[in-house]
């Protein structure tokens, strides 16, 4: 987020919690995460699912203070897009705490409580850890905005705190899905993690078709990048250029807040890919090859007379 981009509370304080220091400051002994970039398949009943990202600081800033996760496991796909504020090594460490506590909660609690009770209650823990992890003097007032969703085979479940954005894009057209919590003064969010008033993330659920796209981004794409330029690109390129193209624009176009994109695919019926001893395999072949063998075997069978013939 950087230099101008306040939460709403900083009077609350008598400070912008958004100013940047100098030089990179990175956290201390304790465990942040730190997620890198990470594509991927996963066959998930009549979706197949393709993920891609990209993180950059952009032109100007020092520090990225930009996280995001993308994490799996049987019951859902977990995405989120933290925009940290706060300076130095705060804005840095608030994103990072957000997104790690968001996916130990929902993941501890995802198949008890439901994909969208879940991701609230998630994003209500990540406020909570980031309180605790800032409240030495040096991290004072910092937080973090989130978007996050958490997918199954049809639908999604999105939340937001913030001004970072879910985008759906459906046969090249464009919907935004979430809602900015911004304030009117300008570059300020009312709702975010960090805040010590509590949270109310907005949660939905949104229907996914093959063919879909889901966009998560931090507001250094959304300032440079419009809406239809965003569909344009993840509709005509692979995830893994559209993600790079998205970030090279806002940088081309100033570059002056950090950058980040989250992109996720459902494909086509008739796709459906299986993960056998870490390969993967398109399920079609699998089957007409498993037809073939049986065939086969029963040959075998016939002309050795282990099959009755017909009369």
């Amino acid at each position: 987020m950087g230099t101008g981009h306040d939460v709403a509370w900083i009077r609350m304080y008598g400070h912008a919690a958004g100013s940047r220091g100098g030089g990179a400051v990175r956290p201390g002994p304790e465990r942040y995460a730190r997620v890198r970039a990470r594509q991927g398949l996963r066959g998930q009943g009549r979706l197949t699912t393709r993920t891609a990202s990209r993180s950059d600081a952009g032109r100007v800033r020092k520090i990225n203070e930009d996280r995001y996760i993308v994490r799996e496991d049987a019951r859902a796909t977990l995405l989120a897009v933290a925009d940290g504020v706060g300076g130095v090594a705060g804005g840095e460490v608030a994103s990072a705490v957000a997104v790690d506590a968001l996916a130990a909660r929902f993941f501890a609690t995802v198949a008890r409580s439901g994909r969208a009770e879940a991701l609230a209650a998630a994003m209500r823990e990540a406020n909570d850890a980031v309180l605790a992890a800032t409240g030495t003097a040096d991290r004072h007032g910092a937080a973090s905005t989130l978007v996050a969703a958490a997918i199954g085979a049809n639908d999604a479940a999105v939340g937001n705190l913030g001004d970072s954005r879910a985008y759906l894009v459906r046969d090249r057209a464009v919907r935004r899905l979430t809602a900015d919590h911004s304030g009117d003064a300008p570059n300020s969010i009312t709702r975010f993690v960090g805040d010590p008033r509590g949270v109310q993330p907005d949660v939905f659920v949104e229907e996914l078709l093959p063919g879909d796209r889901l966009v998560l981004c931090s507001d250094g794409l959304t300032r440079y990048v419009s809406d239809e330029e965003i569909a344009a690109q993840v509709s005509e390129a692979s995830l893994d250029r559209a993600a790079g193209t998205l970030v090279d624009l806002a940088n081309a176009r100033g570059g002056e807040d950090n950058v980040t994109v989250v992109l996720y695919a459902a494909a086509p019926r008739g796709m459906v890919v299986a993960s056998v001893g870490g390969a993967l395999v398109n399920a079609a072949l699998a089957l007409l090859v498993a037809i073939v063998i049986a065939g086969a075997v029963a040959a075998v069978l016939f002309a050795s007379g282990a099959l009755p013939s017909s009369p």
